[in-house]
């Protein structure tokens, strides 16, 4: 009996060693665990456009222009870089497309001083210079800018014809003279001094120190200057004396005369540079899409003073 308990116990043990060397042989054919995967291509960061550049030269001393050139820029909405380059124009010679795609020079020189460049250009002609008919470029022309003036001295109320007034000039060769003495002969303009700045014998400061106070209020309705600068003196002179019953009127914007308005010095008018630099990028941006830029004429601009309210 009890060697038949054990040969059944055998019995019942001989499926065990099987089950477990088939489970072996399972888990050999089965290599899912060391299968190598392989990664998915990670998709490229696609850079952004790289921004067109156009170089400003020129407006180490123009603030203003490139106000206006940056103003311009952010009215397109479009996506250019304006990079002011200082040290002179001289660097436009060495600008290649790798530094900008275009550059718009501000000239205060001659237009001998424009180098060749490698890049297209555009110009403003800050002094009505004479620039390469090849060239791109907006010229300042103040031509008009006396008549003006003049025309505004003379309507400017309570002034009646003839306008007492004195004038002060750069020459007596000079195209606002010819216009004063033209005026003067038609009966509009009643002419009690004139002033010349290339008289040596006298500085317009001391002349108007010496002459204004032989006017008594009620004498002199007006006075006309040729330049900002001259202007600025006779307004001077007369805020010195405490008077305020003549006007200054200016036919240039020279030694920051627009920004020196007052109820004495009513009226300047000359060139806006704020405008100048705006008309440059509108023409300058065509030059990045290889269109043909325009060149034009910038009048003068008239500004006039008003009361803060």
């Amino acid at each position: 009996m009890k060697r038949l308990f054990v040969f059944f116990a055998i019995l019942l043990l001989l499926p065990l060693p099987a089950c477990s060397e088939g489970s072996v042989a399972l888990s050999a054919l089965s290599p899912a665990a060391t299968t190598a995967v392989t990664p998915s291509p990670v998709p490229e960061t696609k850079q952004p456009d790289k921004p067109s550049v156009i170089a400003v030269f020129g407006a180490d001393n123009s603030p203003e222009f490139l106000d206006g050139v940056r103003a311009a820029c952010a009215a397109s909405g479009s996506k250019i870089e304006i990079r002011p380059v200082s040290g002179g124009l001289s660097l436009l010679a060495t600008y290649a497309s790798t530094d900008a795609d275009a550059a718009i020079v501000c000239l205060t020189g001659s237009a001998d001083q424009l180098p060749k460049a490698s890049i297209p250009i555009y110009v403003f002609a800050a002094e009505g210079q004479n620039v390469p008919a090849d060239v791109p470029h907006l010229t300042y022309s103040d031509d008009t800018a006396p008549q003006l003036v003049l025309d505004y001295a003379l309507s400017y109320p309570p002034h009646l014809a003839p306008v007492r007034m004195i004038g002060l000039f750069t020459s007596q060769s000079s195209p606002a003279y010819a216009l004063w003495t033209s005026e003067e002969a038609s009966g509009k303009v009643l002419a009690k001094e004139e002033f010349f700045l290339d008289t040596p014998e006298v500085s317009a400061t001391d002349w108007l120190s010496e002459t204004l106070p032989r006017y008594f209020p009620g004498m002199l309705d007006g006075i006309f200057a040729e330049s900002g600068e001259l202007a600025v003196f006779a307004a001077d002179a007369l805020a010195g004396l405490g008077r305020d019953d003549v006007e200054v009127f200016s036919a240039g914007t020279d030694a920051n005369a627009a920004e020196k308005l007052s109820s004495i010095l009513v009226c300047a008018v000359g060139i806006n540079l704020q405008d100048a630099g705006a008309r440059c990028f509108t023409e300058a941006a065509k030059l990045l899409t290889g269109a043909a830029a325009e060149s034009g004429v910038l009048p003068p601009a008239t500004v006039w003073f008003s009361e803060k309210p």
